[in-house]
Formats: structure tokens, sequence, C-alpha cells
């Protein structure tokens, strides 16, 4: 699409994905105002997107590491993966009597379940903080 042109004919306020309402800019010549308009309905506004990527970090800091949430599986854990027909990888670990399922994303490898897998099981047995205590 191309950037819009022209002066500003009008600023209505429009109830982003958020919640907030938000001016939206008509121009006088805007062939592609009802997809900008689609676009903006669909998008968060700036501070409620800063917010849910704090959130994700947050999230994502909370989860153990990669290699300490494989370290931590127990001798004699078990892992069965299975690749679906879209794709997309199934998997299932087991260890010490418990077991975990992890469904993963058409295009993800086999490697992204298996990590979902041993921080899943880490994060349901709480293995990595006993570990990790002094």
């Amino acid at each position: 699409m191309t950037e819009p042109s022209g002066r500003i004919v009008g600023r209505p306020m429009v109830v982003r994905a958020c919640g907030h309402e938000q001016e939206f800019q008509h121009y006088t010549v805007d062939k592609y105002r009802a997809q900008r308009l689609a676009k903006f309905q669909k998008t968060r506004c700036a501070e409620c997107a800063a917010k849910l990527v704090e959130e994700q970090q947050r999230a994502a800091e909370a989860l153990p590491k990669k290699a300490e949430s494989l370290k931590s599986l127990p001798p004699g854990t078990q892992v069965s993966l299975t690749r679906q027909p879209d794709g997309s990888w199934t998997g299932t670990l087991s260890a010490d009597g418990k077991a975990v399922e992890v469904a993963g994303v058409a295009g993800a490898g086999a490697q992204s379940v298996l990590i979902a897998l041993a921080r899943l099981w880490v994060v349901e047995t709480e293995t990595g903080r006993e570990q990790s205590a002094p």
C-alpha cells in the first residue's frame, strides 16, 4: 500500500483491538482507506502494545533456560515425537512418573517441541527450583 496523500479531511475516533479509542485520519486521496481502517482496528494502541511486549518478556524470563531445562531431566526420561500431516510436531515426555504433552505449530521443528516439553515438565514438577537452591 502507498502512503495516503493530500490533506486530512476527517479525524474520527475509532476503537482499537485493545479497547481504547484513537484518532484515525481520513485523507482527501486515500484509495486504501478501508484496508488502513481495518488494520487500525485490529491492532493495539502504542501503550497497550508496549505493555504486551513487557508482559511477554517477563513471562519468558520466568521460564527456565533451554539448557537448564534439558539438563534437569532425570535419567530414564522418555520422549516421543510425532510428525502431523500439516508438518507440525506433537510430543510426549515422561519422567519420574509425570507425563506432559505439547503440540507444536506448523513450520516449527521437532527441537522446539522437545524444549517446550522439557520446560513444561520442569515447571510442573518444580525441578529447576530444587536444583538451583543453595
